[in-house]
């Protein structure tokens, strides 16, 4: 009986101790720092005279959950490191338990401001963005183009490509993409998509998108071996994962830079994604 209590005694507090760990790592280490997750895609679609492309896709920033003004520093010299062509702000900039002073808001702006790129910085709105003054004035304040619902035509010596942007499912304007698709019909270009929640590709002809860009599910920010992400929010309770290919589309979600709800990350480095396009 003793060796029974003995037992049980030291598996409780192997099991006190492992926990310990387990939330020290997941609030104080994993949390802080990013990595850059980099990418290659082929497709045959895309013109050659865009081969080499670089796209750079930062996410769910939460700015003053995790990342604070240091961290922004250090992403964006980051990027620009990186030498991208394009930038897409694929939502949720700011965090909607926040309250922002001015000071913050003149930070972030400096900061973006900083961002080079050869074509272009494009953004959409996470649902915390969304009807939210001071992420308006930091997008025009610093230099991005807005792609909520529209989409634009890049141009390289005589070969184009097709850039659009979808906004938040907060905003209910059920023909946010009518003019992106009648475009797509009678073009056929290569094409990328970004938006927020992953879900709303179940709404849209996504399909008429070679690259698909997404956030919001911050990866499942909880993630076990062999089950992937466990926290599952609305906008991504379907497609939370990393990568999915769609056929000849391919979907890729943000693993985002900040935290929302709860400060804590397991198995889920904070990080943002490079591509680099090339012609097949």
């Amino acid at each position: 009986m003793k060796r029974i209590i003995k037992l049980i005694i030291k598996l409780l507090t192997l099991l006190i101790i492992l926990t310990s760990l387990i939330y020290l790592y997941s609030k104080y280490i994993n949390p802080v720092g990013f990595i850059v997750k980099e990418r290659t895609l082929y497709n045959n679609k895309l013109p050659k005279n865009f081969d080499g492309l670089k796209v750079v896709q930062i996410s769910d920033i939460h700015y003053k959950t995790t990342i604070k003004k240091d961290d922004l520093i250090k992403i964006i010299n980051q990027i620009n490191l990186t030498k991208p062509d394009i930038v897409f702000l694929t939502g949720d900039l700011l965090d909607k338990s926040v309250k922002y002073k001015p000071k913050d808001i003149e930070t972030i702006t400096e900061q973006l401001q900083k961002i080079d790129t050869t074509i272009d910085k494009y953004y959409i709105t996470g649902d915390n963005d969304y009807n939210n003054k001071d992420f308006e004035t930091i997008m025009t304040n610093s230099n991005f183009v807005n792609l909520n619902d529209t989409y634009q035509v890049i141009h390289k010596d005589k070969e184009t490509i097709l850039i659009s942007g979808l906004s938040t499912n907060k905003n209910k304007n059920k023909d946010k993409l009518n003019s992106t698709i009648d475009y797509l019909n009678n073009n056929q270009l290569y094409s990328i998509l970004v938006l927020h929640e992953p879900d709303t590709i179940k709404k849209i002809e996504y399909n008429k998108f070679n690259l698909i860009l997404a956030g919001h599910s911050l990866g499942g920010q909880i993630k076990l071996p062999f089950i992937g992400g466990i926290i599952k929010k609305e906008g991504s309770k379907k497609y939370s994962n990393e990568h999915y290919n769609l056929k000849q589309t391919e979907l890729f979600i943000s693993n985002g830079l900040g935290n929302e709800t709860i400060e804590y990350r397991f198995l889920n480095k904070p990080s943002f994604n490079l591509f680099r396009l090339r012609h097949k």
